[in-house]
């Protein structure tokens, strides 16, 4: 005879596995990511520089986030850099959501908080901080060694300076994969913003 309680919760925990409830990473709901048309694309896109604009709520945050923890994962060496305007910010917002929703449903980072960095299985580091003074732009200087960054992230990007963009523009020297990027994320913002020029 089957055991319909035993079956209900085996039901219950497939459920809660498709959405990476629990599971290795521990920590909280984890859900995977399923991603909409613009997200596609966004995600194939190789530019140079691709900016991810929209209304708070729409999918950027998670989408560049993606695309980064996708980067350092199939690039073995590669170097990131994700910021906020200030590494605060950066420790609060973007670094927590890429730790539980991103990374922790996959467990292929490890996060160094004192060194303010993820390090990933096949020799990849992703590195965070901010640009808000020159302590934490001295900080940004020093990451990346001699190969520079592969590739790097702007949350909320219409708080940074155009001055911010050109010092991220010139570290971008790194060689891990065939293509670096810059990934621009904000919420729209007044026409005559240096990103809309």
């Amino acid at each position: 005879m089957l055991n319909v309680r035993t079956a209900a919760q085996t039901a219950a925990r497939r459920a809660l596995d498709r959405v990476g409830y629990g599971g290795a990473g521990g920590g909280g709901i984890q859900t995977l990511f399923t991603p909409e048309g613009w997200q596609v694309a966004a995600l194939d896109d190789h530019s140079y520089i691709l900016l991810l604009t929209g209304s708070a709520g729409g999918g950027k945050s998670r989408t560049g986030l993606e695309i980064v923890h996708r980067y350092m994962q199939q690039y073995p060496g590669a170097t990131g850099l994700m910021m906020r305007k200030a590494r605060e910010w950066t420790e609060k917002s973007i670094v927590p959501f890429l730790k539980q929703a991103v990374i922790g449903r996959t467990g292929s980072a490890s996060h160094k908080k004192a060194d303010k960095l993820f390090e990933y299985a096949r020799g990849s580091t992703l590195y965070y901080g901010g640009m808000k003074d020159d302590d934490q732009r001295e900080s940004i200087r020093s990451i990346g060694g001699d190969g520079g960054l592969d590739i790097a992230l702007f949350e909320e990007a219409n708080a940074f300076v155009e001055d911010d963009l050109n010092e991220i523009l010139g570290r971008m020297r790194g060689k891990a994969a065939p293509y670096r990027q810059i990934i621009l994320m904000t919420n729209p913002d007044a026409p005559m913003h240096w990103i809309n020029q």
